[in-house]
């Protein structure tokens, strides 16, 4: 970059969405991932599996590949009143564990790919966790 391009005011902006432990042994430790960009999609996958994004080996209840949280970046129309260029959307699926995926209250595990918003609370084992509200900061 030239120096004539550098403006002290102007920070990058990280992006990011976290997902907090609720319950268990890791109760409060929040993980964060970043969002993804615009028009694409980021799949997190939680369970048992070492190689799963959100790794929970203290719960037994939890499947290898338990379930699976997406966070999809919708382009905002330019005609909107959004002071954003993009939206951020939420889905749940269970990964066709035994014990089931549980939304807040629900008696009923879900079925298929749920939509979510932020600040829900959900079950998956015997293990809570929260998907926080999407924040973006300067770097």
């Amino acid at each position: 970059r030239r120096m004539s391009d550098f403006n002290p005011f102007r920070r990058r902006i990280k992006r990011e969405l976290s997902i907090t432990f609720m319950s268990g042994p890791l109760d409060g430790k929040k993980l964060a991932f970043e969002q993804p960009p615009v028009g694409e999609e980021h799949v997190i996958t939680i369970g048992r599996r070492e190689g799963c994004d959100i790794h929970i080996s203290f719960d037994n209840q939890i499947s290898r590949v338990h379930a699976r949280l997406g966070c999809i970046s919708v382009p905002t129309p330019e005609d909107s009143f959004s002071i954003s260029p993009y939206v951020l959307t939420f889905w749940l699926e269970d990964g066709g564990s035994r014990n089931g995926t549980f939304i807040e209250k629900d008696e009923d595990p879900i079925e298929g790919r749920v939509g979510i918003r932020p600040e829900t609370l959900f079950r998956i084992g015997r293990t809570w966790l929260r998907l926080d509200i999407p924040i973006a900061y300067g770097e």
